[in-house]
């Protein structure tokens, strides 16, 4: 019942911003495309910091994994083994606007009421894909809320897509490593609010306190989509324009976030992530799995109930982690290098996100593709479907890994 009322206001929202015609002076006049150059533009009371320059990124990807990949199109297309990053950059838009009231859409309006092109987010579940920033859906709403008018200065960590439904994969790569931008710009520290999608997560709530920020300065979306600052703060996209996780974003968040608070629970070095919590993507022989798993010393966990700081210890001092594919694997960026993951997938969902972050991160990584009994073929469909796990074809993999662990790790690791 609660899903169908969700779905209903959300379908009332849409109504709402595309027909019923109300403040129309605050749709955007137009598009900016380039921060840089609006910034080099006398009175257009915007500034650009570049951090880090544009460049390629490169990872490498098995052929097998590539070949048992997924293809939906759009960002959902077989993994890119190069990707071309443009500059990591912050900018600061005196008197700036930012209007983000569904998940597909974050817009960034200068003073004058110009589109922010490069820093704003536009998204279609249609192509999955990036729109251009003419196709921003704000150029299609007609119904404006007033903006929450701040004195001060606002920082926004709004990423879209994922990141507004809660996700915590996104919150964690693609929110928080902004931070790391506006401290290199030497604007962290000046920043009087930051914009959040649901301040009420406790993922939010837990990291954002954990590197020295308020509860009280915290603002998000869901109780204010319009917001006009004094002086707002937007970073570019942490993973550009396409879907490489950049090493600086895993250094920030292990450096911040490590070592976490202490915590009472003592963890296990070899951990089973388990999804039985969760609406879909369940293993459906998961009980045989874990009974195949106990003799090697393995543990059984459901992220959920964990504080941030257990997950955090929890990956940190793990050596083996097998898992089905789930956002919850975003916690290795915590963990050691030498330490081992296996990916366990459905056999129409093989995405590389883990196997690429892995990558950064000198994680031994090893997949494994699962039948589900009524699989599907479409991203959204495939997304959820439950998986049947081959039970011995997962013991060579965790006695590969194991051994893998022993002959490769650091003599000394991370004791968190």
């Amino acid at each position: 019942m609660h899903n169908l009322v969700v779905r209903a206001g959300r379908k009332a929202g849409r109504f709402l911003r595309e027909v019923v015609p109300y403040q129309l002076h605050y749709r955007p006049t137009g598009v900016h495309p380039s921060s840089q150059e609006l910034a080099a533009c006398p009175g257009s009371q915007v500034a650009y910091y570049e951090i880090l320059p544009a460049g390629t990124s490169h990872v490498h990807v098995p052929e097998d994994f590539y070949q048992q990949a997924s293809d939906f199109g759009g960002l959902y297309s077989k993994p890119n083994r190069t990707e071309k990053v443009p500059a990591a950059a912050v900018v600061v838009l005196k008197n700036g606007r930012i209007y983000a009231d569904n998940p597909n859409s974050v817009a960034v309006l200068a003073a004058d009421g110009g589109l922010m092109g490069d820093i704003s987010f536009q998204y279609t579940k249609k192509e999955w894909d990036l729109l251009d920033a003419a196709r921003n859906n704000i150029f299609q709403q007609r119904f404006f809320q007033e903006p929450l008018e701040v004195a001060g200065s606002v920082c926004s960590l709004l990423s879209g897509g994922g990141a507004a439904n809660g996700n915590y994969y996104h919150w964690i790569i693609d929110s928080l490593p902004r931070l790391h931008l506006v401290r290199e710009a030497g604007l962290l520290s000046s920043i009087d609010y930051f914009l959040v999608y649901d301040k009420s997560l406790p993922f939010v709530a837990q990291t954002t306190q954990q590197m020295g920020i308020r509860p009280e300065q915290l603002l998000d979306v869901k109780s204010h989509p319009h917001v006009r600052a004094r002086q707002l703060v937007v970073t570019t996209a942490v993973r550009g324009t396409l879907t490489h996780t950049p090493i600086w974003a895993c250094e920030f968040l292990r450096d911040v976030l490590l070592p976490p608070p202490p915590i009472d629970r003592p963890f296990g070095s070899y951990i089973y992530i388990s999804r039985r919590d969760a609406a879909f993507r369940h293993v459906l022989n998961e009980p045989e799995l874990e009974a195949m798993l106990r003799p090697y010393g393995f543990e059984t966990h459901v992220l959920t109930p964990y504080t941030q700081a257990e997950k955090i210890a929890l990956f940190a001092r793990a050596k083996v982690i097998v898992a089905p594919v789930g956002a919850g694997l975003a916690n290795i960026v915590f963990s050691s290098p030498g330490t081992q993951l296996i990916e366990l997938f459905p056999k129409n969902f093989v995405v590389a996100d883990f196997l690429e972050l892995s990558a950064r991160l000198d994680i031994g990584y090893q997949h494994l593709v699962c039948p589900s009994p009524h699989a599907s073929h479409t991203r959204l469909a495939a997304n959820a479907d439950h998986l049947l796990v081959d039970l011995p074809a997962l013991r060579r993999q965790v006695e590969h890994a194991m051994l893998e662990h022993f002959t490769s790790a650091p003599v000394t690791q991370a004791g968190y």
